[in-house]
């Protein structure tokens, strides 16, 4: 049997599932990667989810209770040893209105909106976390075929690390939208394999969080 291992970029995953849906959507982890691979003569190893917890006070009360009812629902997985759930944090930065916008505006207003200040939650680490989990399994010889779900081209160096590995595989899993089919992180790695994650999957595996 092909040992497999699954590495999940859960907001990647969690963009192009609410593209599809038209809402945001978390999905069991867990059941998506049993539809990823052929059960006949492959067997999963390990299951590894990013997703960071959003800052209680920069979200919708409500976005934070529907991601804390789908943490607490993917511990049963983690503390069972079958997913490993990677977490980055989250920098709060400092938005302003971009130059190009203002030097398009009417000089009567530019100072204005140059004055506006905002912040925004920006999640780091997640996905570094994830691409150093794939490189090191590929050294130390711990799946034969790795499969990656996500759409994010950053990704690309760590595929083509673990592809360099003597006897490894590796495939790229994402949802093909009319948002999104992966492409650019594709082009970079033509050697991987690709797989599409169909919208029967994604009702197959949608979580009741509300």
């Amino acid at each position: 049997m092909e040992k497999v291992n699954v590495y999940i970029d859960g907001p990647n995953l969690l963009g192009a599932v609410g593209e599809t849906l038209r809402k945001r959507i978390w999905l069991d982890p867990f059941k998506l990667a049993g539809f990823l691979i052929d059960d006949r003569i492959q067997r999963i190893e390990k299951i590894y989810y990013a997703e960071t917890p959003y800052p209680e006070t920069s979200f919708q009360l409500e976005t934070f209770r529907r991601q804390q009812s789908f943490f607490g629902y993917l511990h049963k997985y983690t503390q069972s040893k079958q997913i490993v759930h990677i977490r980055g944090h989250y920098r709060i930065d400092k938005m302003r209105v971009p130059q190009y916008i203002l030097s398009g505006l009417n000089p009567s207003v530019q100072k204005l909106v140059a004055s506006l200040v905002w912040t925004r939650p920006v999640e780091k680490g997640g996905d570094v976390g994830l691409a150093v989990r794939l490189v090191r399994d590929a050294f130390q010889g711990n799946f034969d075929h790795a499969i990656l779900v996500t759409e994010d081209q950053d990704f690309a160096p760590a595929i083509r690390i673990a592809l360099s590995c003597p006897g490894k595989k590796v495939s790229i899993s994402y949802v093909n939208n009319s948002f999104r089919n992966a492409m650019a992180l594709r082009n970079q790695c033509e050697e991987a394999g690709f797989i599409q994650i169909t919208r029967a999957n994604i009702n197959n595996c949608i979580l009741e969080t509300g």
